[in-house]
């Protein structure tokens, strides 16, 4: 009865727990996804996302993405994921990924962000505010305004570049700053090169970045579909000193698109290119370029409505999978309890039937009637300590007798001898002995 009442007040905690995270999921969080290809960046900007299902184009079902995984049972909370939000990220550009599921982990190993796939000994790997997180993409939950960069070769102890305005103190990678025309701006490059996995700081920041010499901050051209191509052999391009700066001047107006890499031999690309800068150049006497590249506002995916039922569906199902296991969980946990308890008092009374015997020795024997042994002695046991002999029995005791002869009456020409007897006591009864019969001194005499 005890253990019903327990599984039912943890149900009832679960159910209320499942319920609170439905609640917290309700609203969209926005984060900035920027996926850098081989060649060119797959897609960079702000979107507004939620940890749901995904499957991997070679996969055959959904898998669930949300951060709630049986690793991290302390974790009720479903929310937004990196690779959840990357997938929302292809999925607005027409685009889709692949990847290995693995159950175990609950979590894919991205191995294709739409063109660009994974080739021997070049992975994706996944940072979020510059640091490589220590569980997968489908794991981490991000919060409001953290930078998911997933990056080709990310192994490979390349530079990871980053850009800003000269000047900018802060950790957040901006999207857009303004120049003047005709006149120098200067940029700031700084490398976060570090291939360790550890846990993302809550927000972007600039400890663990220095200086980077020699990146060349050049035009970036964009596809229709969005891909960003950086174009290191214009003339435009400028390279960063020592202190990883560098000024670039802008000779139109409007918006110019510019981002940092760093070129190896044969002039390929040998380090993780940076984010982008729109910058806006405004006209003389103007003080703005009109409304900012579509790629700097936060979009969302639309999702129709059979969608939406959809991942509800799958929302539900794993949830009461989840609780069943918890439910499981508890049920284990408390039987588990149960039979600790069970094994401690068995253990107590073999400890006190090992007692008994050193117990009953010191006791003093009882001097009410004595309790006799039920085992013959015969039976091959020696009596031992708790064998209690009986009482030696009352000594029987004879009356004592005195008699004395006194004068009688003649008879016949004889005097008849009497004897006249009186108790005058007792004494304890004697065994009769057997005494040696004397020899007779007739016979003796006749043997001579």
């Amino acid at each position: 009865m005890r253990m019903r009442a327990t599984i039912a007040a943890l149900t009832v905690a679960s159910l209320i727990t499942i319920g609170a995270a439905c609640e917290v999921q309700a609203a969209p969080t926005e984060v900035n996804v920027r996926i850098e290809g081989s060649d060119e960046t797959l897609f960079e900007g702000p979107i507004l996302t939620e940890g749901h299902d995904v499957e991997a184009s070679s996969d055959t079902q959904e898998r669930p993405c949300d951060g709630i995984n049986p690793l991290d049972p302390q974790n009720k909370t479903a929310g937004p994921t990196p690779t959840a939000a990357s997938v929302d990220a292809m999925s607005l550009i027409g685009e889709t990924f692949d990847g290995q599921w693995y159950p175990g982990y609950r979590d894919y190993f991205i191995t294709r962000w739409g063109p660009g796939r994974e080739e021997e000994g070049m992975s994706w790997g996944i940072l979020v505010n510059n640091v490589f997180t220590n569980v997968g993409g489908c794991q981490y939950e991000l919060s409001t305004g953290d930078e998911v960069l997933w990056a080709y070769n990310a192994f490979g102890h390349r530079p990871s570049l980053a850009l800003f305005p000269a000047g900018d103190t802060f950790g957040t990678r901006p999207l857009i700053a303004t120049a003047e025309l005709n006149k120098p701006f200067q940029v700031e490059v700084l490398d976060y090169s570090d291939d360790a996995e550890d846990v993302p700081p809550a927000h972007p920041e600039r400890t663990g970045s220095s200086p980077f010499e020699g990146a060349e901050v050049s035009p970036v051209a964009t596809s229709a579909q969005g891909f960003e191509r950086v174009e290191s052999e214009s003339p435009a391009s400028v390279a960063t000193d020592a202190q990883g700066k560098a000024s670039i001047t802008f000779t139109e107006r409007g918006w110019h698109r510019i981002k940092a890499t760093a070129l190896g031999s044969g002039g390929r690309e040998s380090a993780i290119r940076s984010n982008r800068l729109d910058v806006c150049v405004p006209a003389e006497g103007e003080s703005g370029c009109g409304a900012a590249p579509a790629e700097d506002q936060a979009r969302a995916v639309q999702r129709t409505a059979e969608e939406i039922e959809k991942e509800e569906e799958a929302t539900h199902a794993e949830e009461a999978r989840l609780h069943e296991e918890e439910v499981k969980r508890d049920e284990e946990e408390v039987k588990r309890r149960e039979e600790a308890k069970l094994r401690e008092e068995e253990s107590e009374r073999e400890a006190e039937v090992k007692r008994a015997p050193e117990d009953e020795s010191e006791v003093l024997p009882s001097t009410s009637a004595p309790a006799l042994s039920t085992m013959p002695l015969g039976a091959g046991t020696s009596p031992g300590a708790n064998v209690v002999h009986s009482a030696k029995p009352a000594v029987k005791k004879h009356p004592l007798v005195r008699c004395r002869r006194v004068q009688g009456r003649r008879t016949g020409g004889h005097r008849r001898a009497l004897r006249k007897c009186k108790v005058e006591g007792t004494q304890p009864a004697t065994p009769k002995r057997h005494t040696r019969p004397k020899r007779h001194t007739q016979l003796r005499r006749h043997s001579r």
